[in-house]
């Protein structure tokens, strides 16, 4: 039996040896609390506050257009006669004369007539009272040897135009409803005064079928007169 009694004083030995080293062992905790620096001026940092997003910049403001006055509505002879009586005013190159596509809902007119030699004499008869403004109707349909006078924009300005005619003898011209795409020669003003306003008014009271409006100046309106 003495192999057994070598056996458990070996265990004896081994089991001191293990508890004389655990009491010399460093405590975990108290290692962590030395290690701490400063401790009593720790402080909890709030959070960061989250920057508000930089504001969208401003839109460009979009430069307007200068306005234009346009008078329109002249056929070939009064044309020439409203270029010399603009040439006569200040404008200089702030006036151009352009072609302008307008929808005419009016038209002044003599009625179809018999036959084309009808109409034909007609025309003599408005040349002798001064009328060189006019369209003969010759293609087959309802207006057939009508004569057209002078299309517009407006009722207006149609019977200004018809008054004008009627006081050089033309009884038989009348008014009408149709509307059609047209070319006319018109003048565009760029940035008029409220005195030329006034003057182109008045010159307009010249040309009965004429008209004022206005509009926009086109990016080419400041170019010299044609």
């Amino acid at each position: 039996m003495r192999w057994v009694f070598l056996v458990l004083l070996v265990a004896n030995i081994g089991f001191g040896v293990l508890l004389f080293l655990r009491e010399k062992a460093v405590n975990p905790d108290a290692q962590i609390i030395g290690l701490q620096m400063n401790a009593d001026q720790v402080r909890i940092v709030p959070p960061r506050p989250v920057p508000a997003p930089a504001p969208e910049p401003a839109p460009a403001p979009v430069a307007s257009r200068a306005v234009c006055i346009e008078w329109g509505g002249f056929g070939a002879g009064e044309l020439a006669r409203a270029q010399r009586a603009l040439d006569r005013l200040t404008f200089g190159e702030r006036a151009r004369r352009v072609e302008v596509r307008v929808t005419a809902g009016y038209w002044v007119f003599i009625p179809p007539l018999r036959s084309q030699a009808a109409m034909e004499r007609k025309v003599n008869e408005l040349r002798e009272r001064g009328i060189n403004e006019y369209f003969p109707v010759v293609e087959p349909g309802r207006w057939r040897y009508a004569i057209s006078l002078g299309v517009f924009r407006s009722e207006q300005g149609a019977t200004r135009y018809l008054a004008q005619v009627r006081q050089k003898g033309v009884r038989s011209a009348t008014i009408g409803e149709r509307e059609q795409r047209v070319t006319q020669a018109a003048f565009l003003i760029s940035d008029p005064t409220e005195s030329e306003s006034v003057i182109l008014a008045e010159l307009k009271d010249q040309f009965p079928g004429s008209e004022l409006r206005p509009v926009e100046c086109p990016p080419s309106s400041k170019s010299g007169s044609q």
